[in-house]
């Protein structure tokens, strides 16, 4: 009985965060950038933010990264801003990531603690997630493989289309 009782004592002294779902304003806080500056959602309001929570240790991360850096590069910054938010490690850690990258266009953070991450569910890395111009999510990914990218440039896609409509028509 008394196993009982502390297991539920400890299950409700842990603070639980709502799971995010699309629709749901994002959490305004994005990181400190390299000065120690905090950036946040609404300095980007609209335009599309693709976040991705990332660590060093993480290979799938160390994947992800170039691709939405070509993203970056590809779209420019009118219509979009990708930020590679790193989750839980020492600047100096991913800053020599960052410097390992060719042309680096995305807007690199940190989030020392973890307390950003965590304001948006972070459990598993890479982390990402769109939020549309009007600061609201929508869409999340989990996890890296060749299809997933194809997965989340096609969000990012619809994102971009559906607030800036006439975007992808080329012209004839």
């Amino acid at each position: 009985m008394r196993l009982f009782i502390f297991s539920l004592c400890l299950l409700f002294s842990f603070p639980t965060t709502a799971a995010l779902k699309s629709g749901d304003v994002a959490p305004n806080l994005l990181g400190k950038d390299g000065k120690g500056d905090e950036i946040t959602v609404a300095q980007f309001k609209g335009k599309v933010v693709v976040i991705s929570f990332w660590a060093t240790w993480c290979g799938y991360c160390l994947k992800e990264l170039p691709a939405l850096n070509h993203i970056q590069k590809s779209v420019g910054n009118d219509f979009i801003q990708i930020v590679a938010v790193n989750y839980k490690e020492d600047m100096r850690e991913a800053n020599g990531i960052m410097r390992k990258m060719k042309d680096k266009q995305l807007l690199s953070l940190y989030d020392r603690k973890g307390l950003i991450g965590d304001s948006y569910g972070v459990q598993g890395l890479p982390n990402l997630w769109i939020i549309d111009p009007d600061g609201k999510v929508a869409a999340q990914h989990i996890g890296y493989g060749e299809a997933s990218l194809s997965t989340i440039a096609k969000d990012i896609l619809r994102v971009l289309e559906k607030h800036n409509p006439g975007l992808s028509k080329s012209e004839n």
